[in-house]
């Protein structure tokens, strides 16, 4: 047995600039991977398309923005470039959180997102379930079908749609996205705004894609992501003083690379349902975040709530209605 003096050994510190110089550093390592990976990704794209032009054949680059890989490689890389960037201009005060921040994540340190959970929960039960059937017939009986929509008045398709997804990366990208997103909005908000911007934001975004693109087929709950991406576009610069100095950066930058993907794969991006929940989100947040750092924004009134459990309540039956569809219950 060893016997240390613990008076001996007092508890290591570092200094300010100490602690600066150790976050560049961390956010160059993880720079430097993102822009291996992307580059590896996107080189092997051009490498199978160079391969077809030694075999004879006439390669369609056009095909490279067809292809999610591909497109997720291109970010990847330019992500890392911009992370080097980052690292080099970080300062000091874009690392330290206000006393305001600090009060205001030690009042939710014991929150859960359980809403997010359940919502997420109810994607993967309705992606388990279109497996049953396959992907493209799934898409087919309960997706967002334009041409069934205006001929057979089949309304509910503005939901079901945002219940269904196109594939495992679909899924698995928006099942990230809300779990990272929603966990935000019930940590700094209130579960009762998840819920209701959540849904507007999917039927808003479903109306927006039936009216600019009235044809094709429209599955995935980006629609909605995007409204609480717009939700949170408002609360952090309404309340910057009570979040983490970089927040409000963070979410933008998020927000223009999702738009920058969306126009760069537009033939299988619904940038109208994206543009639709974004707004629902940030309009929303623009009436109902105080401005006032006085009043807590995680305050509702017993109406408000109610309409968030009708919301859920709304989104589980969607959900359920899409499995009855798939499974042919219901006609």
């Amino acid at each position: 047995m060893q016997y240390v003096n613990d008076e001996e050994t007092p508890e290591q510190q570092i200094s300010p600039e100490e602690y600066l110089s150790e976050q560049k550093s961390r956010i160059r390592k993880r720079s430097v991977w993102a822009i291996g990976i992307g580059a590896f990704v996107v080189a092997a794209h051009l490498a199978w398309l160079v391969l077809f032009s030694f075999a004879g054949l006439n390669p369609d680059f056009s095909v490279l923005f067809r292809s999610i890989l591909f497109i997720l490689g291109l970010f990847i890389l330019v992500g890392g470039i911009w992370g080097l960037r980052h690292a080099k201009n970080l300062k000091l005060e874009d690392l330290i959180a206000s006393p305001e921040a600090i009060e205001f994540a030690r009042q939710s340190e014991l929150s859960a997102p359980y809403f997010t959970y359940v919502l997420v929960g109810l994607l993967v039960v309705v992606m388990l379930c279109q497996f049953s059937v396959g992907i493209e017939e799934s898409r087919k009986i309960a997706g967002l079908e334009k041409t069934d929509f205006w001929a057979r008045s089949e309304y509910w398709r503005l939901l079901t749609g945002a219940a269904l997804h196109g594939s495992i990366l679909h899924i698995f990208f928006n099942g990230q996205a809300l779990l990272g997103l929603g966990g935000l909005v019930e940590f700094l908000s209130n579960r009762a705004h998840l819920l209701i911007v959540f849904v507007l934001a999917i039927v808003v975004g479903s109306l927006c894609s039936l009216y600019f693109m009235p044809e094709g087929n429209s599955v995935g709950a980006s629609g909605g992501i995007m409204g609480l991406f717009g939700y949170l576009a408002i609360y952090a610069f309404r309340r910057k003083r009570q979040l983490p100095p970089d927040f409000l950066k963070n979410i933008l930058i998020n927000i223009g690379f999702i738009a920058a993907f969306g126009l760069i794969a537009y033939q299988i991006i619904d940038n109208f349902a994206h543009l639709g929940g974004f707004l629902v989100g940030a309009i929303y947040g623009f009436v109902q975040i105080p401005g006032d750092m006085q009043k807590n924004p995680r305050e509702v009134g017993a109406a408000l709530e109610l309409l968030g459990y009708a919301a859920l309540i709304i989104f589980t039956f969607s959900c359920i209605f899409s499995i009855l569809l798939l499974l042919k219950v219901v006609e």
